[in-house]
């Protein structure tokens, strides 16, 4: 039967996807001439990136006004000039003679007709385009927090923008710091409005895999009156001169944009066929077009969290005690505050005898609305968290969600309740050689959590990001002095002589943060030692505070041998995403020949209904 349904629901996904709307990048070139793109000129930039300048729409004639001239010439005669053209004033001999009356003889003076000169042509200034000279100075940046690495794998940098046309420094224009190597498409990173001296920072942090970003900056040239665009790249690493050899190390970089600018300055007001809500963010880049108290979603990516849970006590540093894999989105407004958190959050690891609870700690100034659901392992509604036991007993918003005060969020907000129940009784952490399939894997219990504050917070005041990613903790049914245990990633905490807390004497941390779904180690296999983890780059990556190697959880030694068991659980083969979308998919591969068969049968039928439709037209 469920075959069935699937065949008759393919017709009808694809009728689907024929009509959704399809977006373009940037708006179409209105009253912009012939509409081409006009590119700067070429300087020496140590940085790499150049600019080209994109006309976005005409500007509104009541906020700047293109200057048009008038060819006018200069009488030679003392003459006056009237309605654009020249008169010659003509002598009293050469005025008209008066027309005979039928009775008088016909003999008529000649008429000399008053000689014009043709009216000169009005001729519209040659539109000055704007041009751009873009010159980049990197600084290396330290990475390693005063000489204790975070074990972060993303990118975390300031990128700066100066601004200046002309006239000096160019205030209060908008700046636009994106991505396109996460998705393939344009994920804000960060914005910003130049300030007096025509410069802004913007923090932004993103996946190793990026090394360049792009820059927007939305302004208008006051000679066409033409909104445009200054668009280019900046890099935010650059190779190593040190490192382990590899042409893959790379260090980090804050680059430093200098844009020299021509016919440019910032929109005169606002300009909504450009920006709608007024805002000070170009529609191109708003994701909320028609709100001014939003501007962008910022998207993380799927990550993994793993924790080694035997603090303070490195164990055996397997990192694979407790493992969620998750993504997180924030809404955030023109001035880079975040209004809305949201996450998802899947337990797919459980290597220990601990029971834990993964939470978020939120150190912010004002209260927020917490809304949380929990989906089975099939993306069924689960309804176990309310009998786990807590980490703290009738807290206010676990497993419910609620309005939270600012000491609730700072205490830690409950995404996954007690391990024991989230994975089932399963552990997904076999012992090294173990026979580990799909069917032994089991998909724990998804969290879906939004979390709405009453007023916009910005997350670096009080340090609630660490590389891009939030204060996730884990707490567990254990007490050290009365007091259940913690584990925080490093970059939170330091002790009382400044060293991270959360980083043993040997320089291992407890927890990490790893990009994608993470191949956590088998049970007692210690990252650390590529001959029983697998992760031949680990310990490089490690030693060099991140410059080398920042790939290293894409490289695992797993040479098939009778003697080499497999010491990672390949949690990327088994994990996959619910949702009707992938069953299907998976139904079509497991029925190939009936869906190739109703294909042709569906193909067949829409051919005779529109060879019938057009008949009917063709007859009308």
């Amino acid at each position: 039967m469920k075959r069935w349904i699937i065949l008759l629901a393919i017709p009808f996904l694809i009728l689907d996807c024929s009509n959704k709307k399809k977006g373009a990048l940037l708006l179409p070139f209105l009253g912009l001439g012939d509409g081409t793109t006009q590119t700067a000129p070429e300087t020496a930039n140590t940085g790499g990136g150049t600019f080209t300048v994109v006309g976005l729409e005409t500007t509104d004639p009541g906020q700047i006004t293109a200057p048009v001239e008038t060819t006018t010439p200069t009488p030679t005669d003392g003459g006056s000039n009237t309605g654009g053209g020249q008169t010659t004033t003509p002598t009293p001999e050469e005025v008209a003679a008066p027309t005979p009356s039928p009775s008088e003889p016909s003999n008529p003076e000649p008429v000399v007709t008053t000689p014009t000169t043709p009216a000169p042509v009005v001729t519209a200034p040659t539109p000055a385009p704007t041009t751009v000279v873009n010159e980049t100075t990197t600084v290396i940046v330290d990475q390693t927090n005063g000489g204790n690495f975070n074990f972060e794998t993303n990118i975390t940098v300031p990128v700066t923008v100066v601004v200046e046309n002309e006239s000096g420094p160019v205030a209060n224009a908008p700046v636009t710091v994106t991505e396109t190597t996460t998705t393939g498409e344009p994920n804000v990173v960060g914005v910003g409005t130049t300030d007096s001296n025509g410069s802004v920072t913007i923090p932004i942090s993103v996946p190793p895999t990026v090394t360049t970003v792009e820059i927007s900056v939305i302004g208008v040239n006051p000679t066409t009156g033409e909104v445009v665009e200054l668009t280019g790249t900046a890099p935010i690493q650059q190779p190593a001169n040190g490192g382990n050899g590899s042409s893959t190390d790379t260090v980090v970089v804050a680059p430093v944009v200098n844009v020299d600018t021509t016919n440019f300055q910032p929109v005169n007001g606002c300009v909504q066929a450009v920006d709608s809500d007024c805002d000070g963010i170009a529609n191109i880049y708003d994701e909320f077009p028609e709100d001014p108290s939003l501007a962008t979603t910022a998207r993380s990516g799927r990550y993994t969290i793993a924790f080694e849970d035997m603090y303070p006590s490195a164990g055996d540093a397997d990192l694979n005690d407790h493992s969620t894999v998750f993504s997180t989105e924030m809404d955030k407004t023109p001035a880079n505050k975040v209004k809305t958190i949201r996450g998802t959050y899947t337990h797919v690891a459980k290597g220990a005898g601990y029971n834990h609870e993964l939470r978020l700690s939120l150190n912010v100034p004002t209260n927020a609305k917490v809304q949380v659901s929990y989906l089975d392992g099939s993306g069924k509604p689960w309804a176990g968290c309310a009998s786990a036991s807590k980490y703290t007993a009738n807290a206010t918003g676990d497993c419910t969600g609620g309005t939270l005060t600012s000491a609730q969020l700072k205490r830690g907000v409950l995404l996954l309740p007690s391990s024991d129940k989230t994975l089932f009784g399963s552990k997904n952490a076999p012992a090294a050689g173990t026979t580990f399939t799909i069917n032994n894997f089991v998909r724990g219990v998804t969290a879906q959590v939004t979390i709405t504050f009453d007023e916009p917070v910005d997350l670096n005041v009080t340090k609630n990001l660490v590389g891009g990613h939030l204060n996730y903790f884990l707490a567990f049914n254990q007490k050290t002095d009365g007091v259940f245990r913690q584990i925080y990633r490093p970059g939170f905490f330091t002790d009382s002589k400044g060293k991270d807390a959360f980083i043993d004497k040997t320089g291992f941390p407890w927890a990490i943060i790893v990009p994608g779904i993470f191949n956590h180690p088998t049970e007692g296999a210690d990252i650390r030692k590529p001959s029983t983890s697998g992760y031949i780059f680990f310990n490089s990556w490690m030693n060099s505070n991140g410059v080398a190697h920042k790939d290293w959880y894409l490289h695992v030694d797993q040479i098939p041998a009778p003697n080499r068991p497999s010491y990672v659980v390949r949690v990327s083969d088994f994990y996959a995403d619910n949702g009707f979308s992938a069953y299907l998919i998976k139904a079509v591969r497991n029925n190939a020949l009936e869906v190739s068969a109703s294909l042709i049968v569906i193909g067949a039928a829409l051919g005779f209904l529109m060879k019938k439709r057009l008949e009917k037209q063709q007859a009308a």
